[in-house]
């Protein structure tokens, strides 16, 4: 008889509400038996229904009681998130850390140094991994249709929006480069497929009424010559493509929902030539070459981020290493500490050092 996690959730906001809503997808693997917020109010009027049937607590500690509780999810404020995950280890738990996954490099480190006395008990939730898009992307990537990949662009915006919640707060480590931040450079760093070899980032605030950043760009070189150009603006306010993957024999695409690329005939040859030396045509170009292109767009795969719960699932359970490495969640880490420091700032107050 397949094993069933007994599933608890501390943080009963908009984030706790999306793991309850994720996990009740996998009825066959979870069940979930306990929530805690310390709001009466979450708990009580605005309790999800998820919890209908389950246990209801106001404080980690007291939830880490319940007598069938396997494994706690964590959809709290980011500070909370490694401290959370040491006591849930400790407790013998197994522990899904929301993203950022840790607040420094010395942070993770800690709760990995823990880990390493839990095996198979320490998760990240880098949903974002499992995109369709995403993941149909790396696909047309692998399989050559534009040629080497040289530059990749991830954008995302959040719509020009004042925002006031904490989220926007650096005491609570808020800002677009925490929040949004760990989705797009996880997925740049499995597009490198390659060690970061040199760091740019620019890190603002503009609009937000908070002082935590809601405009960044980061770059990203990797040691194989690939760039990975990643942008997250809360001030835009008419924002573009969400991907832009430019290889040498085509471009992909990802806007307004719709894959699709323009790309070189495979069965065209690119020919050796050599450049003229003297007056070009009138016209611009390549006038010793005709090239032919190929305009595509993809069905993007039936894949939903929610998978990330069996692959959870899998390796707590059966022992199958996840496609989720933690070492690749401390890489985000890194990053995102280094993008700060290459602007002289400390995340916590957002104020030139």
């Amino acid at each position: 008889m397949k094993k069933i996690l007994n599933v608890g959730v501390i943080g009963l906001g908009r984030i706790g509400r999306n793991h309850l809503n994720e996990i009740a997808s996998f009825p066959d693997l979870f069940k979930i038996v306990a929530g805690a917020d310390h709001d009466p109010e979450r708990r009580n009027e605005l309790c999800p229904p998820e919890l209908k049937d389950a246990a209801l607590y106001t404080s980690l500690d007291e939830l880490l009681q319940h007598p069938e509780l396997d494994m706690v999810t964590i959809a709290t404020r980011h500070p909370d998130h490694v401290p959370m995950a040491i006591k849930i280890l400790e407790a013998g738990k197994i522990a899904v850390v929301e993203k950022p996954t840790a607040t420094s490099t010395a942070e993770f480190d800690s709760m990995l140094s823990v880990a390493a006395k839990y095996p198979h008990k320490l998760f990240l939730r880098h949903n974002r991994r499992f995109e369709p898009a995403f993941v149909k992307v790396r696909e047309l990537i692998d399989a050559g249709l534009i040629g080497e990949v040289q530059y990749i662009k991830l954008y995302r915006s959040v719509g020009y929006c004042r925002r006031n919640d904490w989220l926007t707060m650096p005491e609570f480590y808020g800002g677009l480069l925490t929040n949004w931040g760990p989705h797009l450079i996880d997925q740049a760093l499995q597009l490198l497929a390659s060690p970061v070899k040199d760091i740019f980032a620019d890190i603002r605030r503009v609009i937000s009424i908070g002082q935590g950043d809601d405009l960044f760009k980061i770059i990203l070189k990797g040691a194989n010559g690939l760039l990975a150009d990643i942008e997250v603006s809360g001030a835009n306010a008419m924002p573009g493509r969400e991907m832009e993957i430019i290889g040498s024999r085509g471009t992909l695409i990802f806007e307004n929902g719709k894959l699709s690329a323009r790309y070189i005939d495979p069965c065209v040859e690119l020919k050796e030539l050599q450049p003229h030396p003297e007056n070009p045509p009138l016209s611009y170009g390549n006038f010793d070459e005709q090239l032919y292109f190929v305009n595509s767009e993809f069905e993007l795969p039936k894949i939903k981020q929610t998978v990330l719960w069996k692959y959870l699932y899998d390796e707590a359970v059966n022992g199958i290493p996840s496609v989720l490495k933690l070492e690749e969640g401390r890489e985000v880490v890194r990053i995102t500490e280094e993008a700060f420091k290459f602007c002289n700032l400390d995340p916590v107050s957002l104020i030139k050092k």
